[in-house]
């Protein structure tokens, strides 16, 4: 079974990851390496001799954990990189039968992207939302199902021309070229919210280290992106202000913290360089409500941007390795939405935290992509229809 490799571009690190689907569906991890980098902001890199740096250390360091030369390459990319864009298109079924074929599906799937422009950007994936044939509107493919006609909704993702050019001149450095690119929230969605919780539809809540990223998800599709640049950084950047302590003391205070807990003790001991500080545990909470409180409303803010209502109720997963990592973080969550909030991941051996979910989702949607499936057809011989039903219904 051939593998394949993914870059994982987070706010914070790099990620890369080599594996392969295993006989019965599950996939081995091969290699990994998790390098940290200046990060990106307003969608673009802060430094890029940080980034070449970190992406030809991951890559390398993968490479001799797993003994295999990786030649090739997909990208995972963040949603700041990302643009979707929707469309719709009708074609008539002109065969005999009147029955709907993979040449049709892939027809309405091409027209309704022809209706799109996307200057700068280069497309990803396109994704139908959901097809319309006889009057029903259904997320099922309609192959050999009859009728005059067929309307399909397809949710295009793009990625911009330049994230590619900065990664393929990144990656050139370790003669790596670029196989493809995905969508991280796309990955990720599919990898962590079942198929059945994806009708109604779904949201995502990617918080990461610099940047907080949510997602409307219907069927296998992303229909609506937001993004703002608060992630679980800034908690500690507040700490170290607030508490005036160097920034590695920060984060040890931060992942010590627990929300909607109840202390243990009026004060807390923090160390540093110069020695030991004693602060009160109360003005730690100010600092931590304070930021969290900011969180939560710019989340309501990107609901309200991409279409949701709250009164909807719609089921709510989130990642990321920022704020889901803070103890207490997800209930938090769940009290300040008063929305049904999930945190699920995908579980690898010595991997099962979120710093590894997006990146294992993308790994997984790779291999679904390129075909390499455990004991199914080939993708030679595999319909358009079949493929969409491999890569994204799970």
């Amino acid at each position: 079974m051939n593998s394949a490799a993914v870059l994982d571009i987070g706010s914070s690190k790099i990620v890369c990851l080599s594996g392969s689907f295993i006989a019965g569906g599950g996939v081995s991890v091969h290699g990994v390496s998790v390098c940290p980098y200046a990060g990106y902001a307003d969608n673009v890199f802060q430094d890029h001799r940080s980034l070449h740096n970190a992406v030809s250390e991951a890559v390398q360091s993968t490479e001799q954990e797993s003994r295999i030369r990786i030649r090739e390459i997909a990208l995972s990319v963040p949603a700041s990189f990302c643009r979707v864009e929707l469309s719709d298109a009708s074609v008539p079924i002109g065969n005999r039968s009147k029955r709907v074929t993979s040449e049709d599906i892939d027809d309405v799937i091409s027209l309704s992207l022809e209706q799109v422009r996307a200057p700068g950007y280069i497309l990803m994936h396109s994704t139908p939302v959901a097809f319309t044939v006889n009057g029903i509107v259904s997320a099922s493919v309609p192959e050999g199902v009859k009728t005059n006609e067929i309307t399909a909704l397809v949710s295009h993702m793009y990625v911009q021309k330049e994230f590619v050019h900065t990664l393929e001149q990144a990656l050139s450095r370790v003669d790596v070229e670029v196989s493809m690119s995905m969508s991280q929230q796309l990955s990720a969605a599919l990898s962590i919210i079942p198929e059945k919780e994806r009708m109604r539809p779904a949201v995502l809540v990617d918080i990461g280290y610099q940047q907080t990223d949510v997602s409307l998800v219907e069927n296998a599709a992303i229909t609506a992106l937001s993004s703002f640049p608060v992630g679980g950084k800034h908690f500690t950047a507040d700490l170290a202000f607030g508490l005036d302590v160097p920034f590695e003391s920060a984060e040890v205070v931060k992942r010590r913290y627990v929300f909607m807990q109840e202390p243990l003790s009026r004060t807390e001991l923090v160390r540093t360089p110069s020695g030991t500080k004693r602060v009160d545990h109360h003005v730690i909470d100010l600092i931590m409500q304070a930021r969290a409180n900011e969180l939560m409303d710019l989340i309501r803010k990107s609901l309200g941007h991409i279409g949701v209502m709250p009164e909807a109720s719609p089921v709510t997963y989130v990642t990321g390795g920022g704020f889901v990592m803070m103890r207490g973080g997800t209930d938090y969550l769940k009290q300040s939405l008063q929305l049904s909030v999930k945190r699920d991941l995908p579980w690898v051996e010595d991997m099962d935290t979120p710093n590894y979910s997006s990146s294992f989702a993308a790994l997984d949607f790779a291999l679904r992509a390129t075909g390499e499936m455990p004991e199914v057809n080939s993708p030679q011989s595999m319909s358009v229809t079949n493929r969409l039903r491999e890569l994204f219904i799970k």
